[in-house]
């Protein structure tokens, strides 16, 4: 029952702090847009783009050291923006056809006509970005628009990195495991945004978008795992571009792991069999164990980064979407399938 609790709490904040600006995002998305061969891709990403999470954060960080909500809406939907783009180009780069059994943009619309797209998707989060002055000082503004440039700059090398990596047949742990930390920036950026418009200190930035880092490296370890257990639909093509965490933990473990693996990123689909298997093989590896303690890690993490954040209702929020991120009915499965599995 509690656990049903805080799942409702969290959708209620996510609603309240965040649905506002992704609608926002989505009109701007088509706005303005005559052409229907662009219009219909823009109206599909509208459709499909349901990130209310990144906009929660900017506003509840801005609301823990002082500020109103209400003055990051403009840089909340140009960060919508931005990370609705940048999610097309991670597609077009991974050959992405289908993500949670639903087609991606490239795999609706081509790669060519999807790189338009997001580059006028991109156009328009700038647009948005350069009228995003209500609320807020021409100085705290200019610290908000170095903010984004220094989020694109380090979103960049985190996934040039990753395509260095692609290249190499032996993968580390700690080699995948600080792409993700890396990828996390852009939880970083929001937290550090909100938190410069809301008037907050240099210690009160820092420590917000240190929690940031951590719920977005959780966050990325979790979805490592649905990839993991194809729960997306993206085994077969993450094995063949960025294999997850869990899986490069794994093989470094267990030579089985390695050689079963292996196998799987040569099939063009996985079967039920597969996913048993490799669950099978996690388990007995220690790798659902280890990505478990890091998860936990992050999540420790991220609440003290807020201890030295003024109590209230901001603070309590960013608690609890951080504590939502240990998917303990996730794990309960996981545990119940993998012991099954063993016997």
């Amino acid at each position: 029952m509690g656990e049903i609790d805080l799942d409702q709490r969290v959708a209620k904040i996510l609603e309240v702090k965040g649905l506002t600006v992704l609608n926002e995002a989505r009109k701007v998305m088509i706005e303005d847009v005559k052409d229907e061969s662009l219009r219909a891709p823009l109206q599909y990403l509208a459709e499909h783009w349901n990130d209310t999470l990144r906009p929660s954060l900017m506003a509840l960080s801005c609301e823990a050291v002082g500020g109103e909500a209400e003055a990051t809406t403009s840089a909340a939907t140009a960060m919508t923006l931005l990370c609705s783009s940048m999610n097309i180009y991670n597609h077009i780069m991974d050959k992405t056809e289908m993500k949670k059994f639903v087609s991606t943009m490239p795999g609706k619309f081509g790669s060519g006509l999807t790189l338009i797209v997001a580059g006028l998707v991109t156009a328009k989060a700038f647009h948005v970005l350069s009228n995003a002055r209500r609320g807020i000082s021409a100085s705290r503004l200019e610290s908000v628009n170095r903010l984004f440039l220094v989020f694109l700059s380090k979103m960049s090398e985190a996934e040039a990195l990753n395509l260095r990596l692609r290249k190499k047949t032996d993968i580390s742990n700690l080699e995948k495991l600080q792409i993700i930390k890396m990828q996390a920036v852009d939880f970083e950026a929001c937290m550090k945004i909100g938190a410069t418009i809301g008037r907050g200190s240099e210690s009160e930035v820092e420590n917000l978008g240190e929690y940031g880092l951590c719920l977005g490296t959780a966050i990325g370890l979790k979805e490592d795992l649905l990839y993991t257990m194809n729960l997306t639909g993206e085994l077969v093509n993450k094995m063949k571009t960025s294999p997850p965490y869990v899986i490069v933990w794994a093989i470094n473990q267990s030579e089985r792991a390695r050689q079963f693996f292996s196998r799987i990123a040569t099939q063009k689909e996985v079967l039920p069999a597969d996913v048993e298997k490799a669950v099978k093989i996690m388990f007995e590896s220690g790798a659902i164990d280890n990505v478990r303690g890091l998860i936990d890690e992050q999540i420790r993490c991220a609440i003290a980064s807020l201890e030295k954040i003024g109590e209230g209702e901001a603070r309590h929020a960013l608690e609890l979407l951080a504590e939502i991120q240990c998917p303990t009915h996730l794990f309960a499965s996981l545990l119940d399938y993998g012991g099954g599995q063993a016997s």
